[in-house]
């Protein structure tokens, strides 16, 4: 589903999440105790990465995402397969991020660069940020997984 509302506000494109994306994850998370940890995805724009981390990981998933039709068809699917995950139409950039052990983004350069003060202005010391695909400009990654040359992950702590 294209993400009509992030195409107007942002002029991008919806960014998916392929089955590559969530083996190279599975392998950065196996070095993290992630158990009964929140972690909140910011706006990446479909609900497989809240489906991924309720399902193989003991974690309380919170999402933010700025259009209604993505979190509508989101509450959806997790009504109908009885998960937990809590989405709710939110502009993530006003949101606070002090509550959450660890953060997910997979979004373009153009909002990463938006989005990188956000994080550490507001995530409280030692919270781990995982960013696929697209790294940081002003901040330097503790770790980066690589799957091959376009896949990869970079780690960050705040």
């Amino acid at each position: 589903m294209l993400s009509l509302i992030n195409n107007i506000l942002y002029k991008v494109p919806q960014v998916s999440t392929f089955n590559s994306d969530l083996e190279l994850l599975n392998k950065v998370f196996s070095e993290y105790n992630l158990n009964w940890k929140k972690i909140v995805d910011l706006g990446s724009w479909t609900w497989k990465m809240l489906r991924f981390f309720e399902k193989n990981y003991k974690m309380q998933v919170f999402w933010f995402e700025i259009d209604y039709s993505n979190v509508l068809i989101s509450n959806i699917i997790k009504k109908i397969l009885w998960y937990k995950y809590i989405s709710k139409r939110q502009n993530y950039f006003k949101t606070d991020l002090s509550k959450y052990d660890f953060v997910y983004i997979y979004l373009f350069p153009v909002l990463m660069q938006k989005v990188e003060d956000k994080i550490w202005n507001s995530s409280k010391p030692w919270t781990i940020i995982f960013v696929n695909a697209f790294k940081f400009e002003k901040h330097k990654p503790i770790k980066v997984f690589k799957k091959n040359w376009k896949d990869k992950i970079f780690v960050y702590e705040v």
